[in-house]
């Protein structure tokens, strides 16, 4: 694969106040969403125990949770589409909020299943609401994205070591109710946006046009489309089998001893660490997006990123760190360009619909790999898990050889 040829640069203009709060209030939720996915992986030591059950049965309260996250994000598009992103925004962080404080009530296995369940479905609506209020409001939308994404990957990076630390110190239930007020102090604050109207133009710089979709206006090319969801379902596959069980797998491969901490709060750490690697990458796709050819960057992503997965099923201590590291840093790199090529080949009328549909893929369908992962553990041991995540790396790669050719 040859090296993206630079093209002209963007035009760059001044962040205007408006702008500065919708991405306040985006990456502030975004980081919220992510560590209200991520609390359950490092509490799965502290909840096997709390209700007696197994790998399999807690990778299904997360099937459940993810399966409410996609789904809901199929109606969640058309409401941002109709009713404006903002207002979802709002009902996502007040919701999500109220949920996850009830979980506190919660005393058997499967009252925490559905309110896990009711997270999940509030959560739906964050993804498709948040970047359809980016697309529309914010003129450099590559770098956007990119500022967004990272606030997501904090999110993902320090879900495990908050998660795990408050579980270990005060209960699983404590990092459940934190986060969950957090995001009702974070609902009050988006009220303070102004109604969206009409969605800005971006420049019409040459790097614009350079990256514009050839479809007829107001048209899909919908087998292009086909082939970037069946890459994205493929790659949430992967994401949702390994988050689930990262931690864990950590705790039980990276031997430390530190400060007296247990097996809990090591792989909560060491998740952590890894994933914060994830910041850099979304940093660096969203500058390249506005730049260089979004679909072979998406490529050289994918592509990588399956060797360190591949990488992290056989290896452990230090070399697991470094390759979980770079894992991290090439898939959240791939979210940013993700975002960008849905609003390259959409209208911008059917941007909610568009992203709601990415993110029911990407979540909802990719979620049945935490139970089926949950499974293979049972069966075959936490390695297992990383084979698999890499064979759906691998098919996600020929998908993005078909979105290059295609692309000129």
């Amino acid at each position: 694969m040859g090296i993206p040829t630079r093209g002209p640069e963007t035009v760059r203009h001044k962040v205007n106040p408006e702008e500065k709060k919708v991405l306040g209030v985006t990456t502030a939720s975004h980081g919220l969403v992510h560590l209200y996915e991520g609390v359950l992986p490092p509490l799965i030591p502290l909840l096997i125990t709390a209700f007696d059950t197994d790998y399999f049965h807690l990778g299904l309260v997360v099937t459940i949770f993810s399966y409410a996250f996609g789904l809901g994000s199929l109606p969640a598009g058309l409401l941002a589409d109709r009713l404006g992103p903002r207002r979802l925004v709002t009902s996502y962080l007040f919701g999500s909020g109220l949920a996850a404080v009830f979980i506190f009530s919660a005393d058997s296995f499967f009252a925490y299943a559905v309110l896990m369940g009711v997270l999940g479905l509030f959560c739906s609506s964050y993804h498709p609401a948040s970047n359809t209020l980016i697309s529309h409001t914010v003129r450099e939308k590559g770098q956007a994205f990119g500022l967004h994404g990272i606030a997501g990957s904090i999110g993902v990076a320090l879900a495990p070591v908050l998660s795990a630390w408050m579980g270990a110190a005060a209960g699983w239930k404590t990092p459940h109710v934190v986060f969950g007020i957090l995001g009702i102090g974070v609902a009050f604050y988006s009220l303070s946006l102004r109604k969206i109207g009409s969605p800005v133009a971006a420049p019409h710089s040459p790097a614009t046009r350079k990256n514009s979709d050839p479809a007829r206006p107001g048209g899909l090319p919908y087998l292009k489309l086909t082939i970037f969801f069946f890459s994205a379902m493929a790659m949430g596959l992967s994401y949702k089998g390994i988050m689930t069980f990262l931690p864990t797998y950590m705790g039980k491969n990276v031997h430390i001893s530190f400060m007296g901490l247990d097996a809990v709060a090591i792989g909560g750490a060491v998740a952590t660490l890894a994933l914060l690697s994830g910041a850099l990458g979304q940093y660096i796709s969203g500058r390249l997006v506005d730049r260089y050819q979004p679909e072979k960057i998406y490529l050289f992503a994918v592509l990588t990123g399956t060797l360190f997965v591949l990488l992290m099923a056989v290896s452990t201590n230090l070399i697991l760190v470094l390759s979980s590291m770079l894992y991290a840093l090439v898939y959240f790199s791939t979210q940013p360009t993700q975002n960008f090529l849905l609003s390259k080949y959409t209208p911008r009328d059917k941007q909610g619909l568009i992203y709601g549909l990415h993110f029911f893929i990407t979540f909802g369908i990719g979620s049945t790999s935490a139970a089926v992962s949950g499974y293979v553990a049972d069966i075959l041991g936490l390695r297992a898990i990383f084979y698999a995540m890499a064979g759906c790396f691998a098919l996600a790669t020929l998908f993005c050889l078909y979105l290059v050719r295609r692309s000129g």
